[in-house]
């Protein structure tokens, strides 16, 4: 299994993007809650075609988001395609359960996010920002910058 990573450096900005798509995942498993059944030809069609074409069509435009999303910035995600990179879109299931199971996934990763590792790309943005800090200050201000930085890296990223 790959570790999870965030390939940004930007890691504020990864985390609260998440969260905005899982805020949009959980208004869309409300409105799947209230789907009622659209007719269907169960001659030539599955049953999930009782979600209505234009639902299956939002939940698919939604999901390509997401993982468009996660796969840009965040590397060892397991959304869709399992901890074993098996995917496990199953299209044969309706949308309240697929939501379901899209939103379990979500909610790990979003938790998982605070101990995930980051690039280097990462590390030499903070250390940009920290050069940024103390290009104009006295010896004195900018070893305290450094030391307090070197203490704790992450406390402006909070």
């Amino acid at each position: 299994m790959k570790k999870l990573t965030i390939s940004n450096p930007r890691k504020n900005w990864v985390i609260s993007e998440l969260s905005s798509l899982l805020e949009e995942w959980e208004l869309w498993q409300k409105d799947v809650e209230q789907i009622e059944d659209h007719p269907f030809n169960s001659n030539t069609q599955s049953e999930v075609f009782a979600d209505g074409e234009e639902n299956m069509e939002k939940h698919s435009i939604l999901q390509m988001k997401t993982i468009t999303f996660l796969d840009n910035n965040i590397d060892g995600h397991w959304f869709i395609n399992g901890r074993a990179d098996n995917s496990c879109d199953r299209t044969d299931l309706r949308l309240n359960f697929r939501v379901n199971h899209r939103l379990q996934e979500l909610r790990e990763i979003h938790a998982s996010l605070s101990y995930a590792l980051v690039t280097d790309s990462f590390w030499k943005q903070k250390g940009k920002e920290m050069i940024d800090k103390i290009a104009d200050k006295s010896p004195e201000v900018a070893l305290d910058i450094v030391a307090g930085y070197l203490k704790n890296p992450m406390a402006s990223d909070e």
